[in-house]
């Protein structure tokens, strides 16, 4: 499970470079520009830095908070001027805001930095930038496509935020008699496919008491990038009642439903195994893709998404090459029966009998590192392959792994080549 309090420990830093946005304000797509933004001049008397950044650019920080970067002016001596904007994001209790600051450019690069951070731009070839922001041990990443400011703030106009494009897939899901379409977000790699699948699955929602955020689509650029430049086609479900998904959520909630999940067992495994159905339900209607190569999948997953890939391992482990589990778990150790739970969902994954990667930070809030390494070894007992891996805390969230590529990038790309390796033997 997710808890909201990154928000406060991490994204809300990105907030220190803005300020709240004006009623009159310009909005794109709920992302605030002020009335009077306008992008640096192209002609030739201008200077050469600005004909080659004058623009702007549109992205989203770590897949989630929408970001407009707008390019006002450039100096011979490489000074700009620039709008940095963000929208809002309920789940991160973050709120749309704009702000212009000084910046600094060289041909390929912008960096904004002031006191305790920077926002760093890699411009390349195809006009497309390679954004990290930083801000002690946390980073964020983002990929952000130059656009034109007329067609961008013109009523009516669709903002692409990321290379995720999202569908609605219908499935063999039934619920109520109707038929449940699972929304997907695909990231696919250059060329014309089909591409080997790989499924990377969202956690919860908190405590689960917000109905807000279950409407909120999960993804992560980081990982769908990696997995791009490596052949994948990476597609992240959203379980029913999540994002754009039909039918009801309804993975262990408490009897009393405003309460948010139970810490009941029978409860919480109905959950478990109602979540379970959907990721094959989405698997089953992805592998019909003209896309999708006829081989076996890559699965992984994020907090629930974690345990709920290696779980779905051992039940198809014909279908499966390769599980990464991104600090899993079903419900924190803060329940006086997570153990049996959670190591009730991985022992399903014992069955799989190919190696996991499991990947696990110090100071995770939901699950502390001895019951992260409790379930692991009863994983390893009921017969699962594994390796255990787990790294300092950065920024003090061991929850958040996954948005650390400097951590993962690594150990994923040398089990991925292990894993490649055995199949060739």
């Amino acid at each position: 499970m997710l808890r909201a309090t990154f928000a406060t420990a991490a994204f809300s830093a990105l907030m220190l470079l803005a300020q709240p946005a004006a009623a009159i304000d310009l909005l794109i797509d709920g992302v605030p520009l002020p009335p009077d933004a306008s992008v640096a001049s192209t002609a030739q008397t201008q200077p050469p830095l600005q004909r080659q950044w004058s623009g702007v650019w549109v992205g989203a920080w770590g897949g989630s908070i929408k970001h407009i970067l707008l390019v006002e002016s450039v100096a011979e001596d490489g000074t700009t001027r620039v709008i940095y904007s963000v929208g809002d994001n309920p789940f991160l209790g973050i709120r749309r805001t704009w702000n212009r600051h000084n910046a600094k450019v060289t041909e390929h690069r912008l960096t904004i930095a002031e006191a305790g951070f920077s926002a760093t731009y890699e411009i390349s070839d195809d006009g497309t930038l390679k954004a990290t922001y930083a801000r002690g041990n946390f980073r964020a990443q983002a990929t952000m496509a130059r656009t034109d400011l007329a067609a961008l703030t013109s009523p009516g106009a669709v903002v692409h935020w990321t290379r995720g494009q999202s569908e609605l897939l219908p499935t063999e899901l039934v619920e109520d008699g109707v038929p449940v379409r699972l929304e997907v977000v695909l990231f696919k790699p250059p060329g014309e496919g089909p591409f080997p699948l790989a499924v990377i699955n969202h956690g919860s929602t908190g405590n689960g008491n917000n109905p807000a955020l279950f409407t909120e689509t999960w993804f992560d650029v980081g990982i769908a990038d990696f997995l791009n430049e490596r052949g994948w086609i990476v597609a992240f479900p959203q379980r029913r009642g999540r994002g754009k998904s039909d039918g009801k959520y309804d993975e262990g909630f408490s009897p009393e439903r405003p309460k948010g999940y139970t810490c009941e067992a029978d409860v919480s495994l109905a959950g478990g195994e109602r979540a379970l159905h959907d990721i094959g339900a989405a698997i089953s209607a992805l592998k019909r893709r003209p896309d999708v190569a006829a081989s076996r999948i890559l699965i992984g997953g994020q907090s629930r998404g974690g345990v709920l890939s290696v779980a779905y391992s051992g039940a198809h482990p014909e279908q499966i090459f390769a599980v990464i589990n991104f600090v899993g778990g079903w419900v924190g150790d803060a329940c006086p029966i997570a153990k049996t739970i959670n190591q009730t969902l991985f022992q399903q994954g014992a069955r799989f009998k190919r190696p996991t990667l499991w990947l696990y930070g110090r100071n995770d809030p939901m699950y502390s590192i001895s019951h992260s390494r409790e379930n692991f070894a009863a994983f390893q007992k009921a017969g699962g392959q594994g390796v255990f891996l787990e790294f300092d805390a950065l920024g003090g969230y061991g929850h958040g792994v996954i948005n650390h590529r400097q951590l993962w990038s690594a150990p994923i790309r040398d089990y991925l080549g292990s894993l490649a390796e055995d199949e060739h033997k």
